[in-house]
């Protein structure tokens, strides 16, 4: 729930509401043309990716209706946007704030974000197989935890292919991304399936076949 109190936060601090923040602030200093909590228009609405259906199942997995604002817009998630959005965003964080000669934020902020937060000793309450099986912050795995971002300190434990430092989330639908650093790439997949079975075998699968591809 942090990051619904730091909306709350920004709403008091900026004086607008946080959509409004985000769009002025972020979606349009990045020209982020297709990204907010809700679409607009016939011509935006009828390019609403659907979720995939659950072969298991037979059934799309529930989500909300954007084509409408909320009533309550958080800062946990909720956002809409395309893979082309999606990628200037993450160019930005790649190029350290900065993206098309517009800084969003600095450098150094930049770093402080992704910089491991958990610390030594620090156990999940879950088991090891259970934090293997859905990638989460847990120094058992490699996975520490920044500033809004999951970080891979120790690839040799982390069951995820990667870079030391590289950094990334998961949306709650499949959306998925990450920033590698040392390798300079940026990857994101906005696949729209069941997050709690379908999702984590196409997230492996992604990162196997990215770093698979890598030549020098």
């Amino acid at each position: 729930m942090s990051y619904d109190v730091l909306a709350r936060i920004v709403e008091v601090i900026s004086g607008v509401e946080f959509d409004t923040f985000v769009a002025e602030r972020i979606a349009k200093p990045l020209k982020l043309a297709d990204t907010g909590f809700w679409v607009e228009g016939a011509e935006r609405q009828a390019r609403i990716a659907e979720p995939q259906i659950n072969s298991a199942t037979g059934k799309r997995p529930l989500v909300w209706d954007v084509t409408k604002k909320g009533k309550w817009l958080f800062g946990g998630g909720g956002l809409v946007s395309t893979a082309h959005d999606y990628a200037r965003f993450c160019l930005m964080l790649l190029n350290g704030g900065v993206l098309d000669k517009v800084r969003l934020v600095s450098r150094n902020t930049i770093e402080h974000m992704t910089s491991n937060d958990v610390p030594p000793g620090y156990k999940s309450a879950y088991p090891v197989q259970m934090q293997i099986a859905w990638p989460s912050p847990s120094l058992e795995t490699g996975q520490g935890f920044g500033l809004g971002f999951g970080i891979n300190c120790k690839p040799g434990l982390s069951p995820l292919p990667g870079s030391k430092g590289d950094y990334y989330w998961m949306g709650i639908l499949g959306t998925s991304f990450w920033v590698d650093p040392k390798e300079q790439l940026i990857a994101i997949m906005m696949d729209q399936t069941d997050w709690n079975t379908l999702m984590i075998p196409y997230l492996y699968r992604m990162r196997e076949y990215v770093y698979g591809a890598i030549s020098d």
